[in-house]
């Protein structure tokens, strides 16, 4: 059985395989985010584990919130994926790969990401023996309220630039866990157990977490 993992919701996106009792997992070099690049990619990682794309037969893919870009090209492509190999679907958040990442179990967080024009994006997890739990569901807030609307929580997960803008205070910065973004091997464990759970989603069901209108960068002459 192999099971394929895209994560695009941040820079640098990430892919991950399982096949059998093997994981393989591939960070693209930033900016190498078209889908293109994540089939050479899924290629690459297929090969290395004599496997072919006619063996996938199940799809996860993180929904974000992040990169709109970046979630299209991801969902996309497990779209085309899933299509090609009559493969599986399964999709969540891609802060629960975080949540997974970085919190040890019995533990709860606040997962933090700079969404730009004085907004962040936020929620906060619980770490299970089994997987995470959401308490607070991926939300926008305003840069200034995440505090008022995330209670306080064993440590915060963000990367540095997210830690920067989100003015942490002393107390805070002890509880910091620095992350590089979620990372598709940590979609793997949630999206099998989620997929044995409720079974697979309709192509239809996988729909980006962009939470707030998108907004286009207008150049001046």
């Amino acid at each position: 059985m192999t099971i394929v993992a895209l994560e695009t919701s941040s820079r640098p996106p990430s892919i991950a395989v399982r096949s059998a009792e093997r994981t393989l997992a591939l960070t693209l070099e930033e900016g190498r985010r078209h889908a293109s690049d994540l089939l050479g990619a899924l290629e690459s990682l297929l090969s290395t584990l004599g496997e072919d794309a006619s063996t996938i037969q199940t799809v996860i893919v993180g929904t974000g919130p992040g990169s709109y870009t970046g979630l299209r090209v991801g969902i996309a492509t497990a779209l085309g994926l899933s299509r090609g190999s009559g493969a599986q679907l399964q999709a969540l958040p891609s802060f629960e790969a975080l949540a997974m990442a970085h919190l040890k179990e019995g533990e709860c967080g606040t997962v933090l990401l700079d969404a730009r024009s004085r907004q962040f994006y936020g929620a906060q997890y619980e770490r299970t023996a089994t997987g995470v739990r959401a308490v607070i569901p991926p939300m926008v807030c305003a840069a200034d309220e995440w505090r008022a609307v995330l209670p306080s929580a064993d440590c915060i997960v963000c990367d540095a630039s997210s830690a920067a803008t989100a003015g942490l205070v002393e107390g805070e910065r002890s509880l910091l866990r620095t992350s590089t973004g979620p990372e598709a091997q940590h979609l793997l464990p949630l999206g099998i157990a989620q997929l044995k759970a409720a079974g697979p989603l309709n192509p239809a069901e996988v729909q980006p977490l962009y939470l707030r209108p998108f907004a286009a960068n207008v150049r001046k002459r």
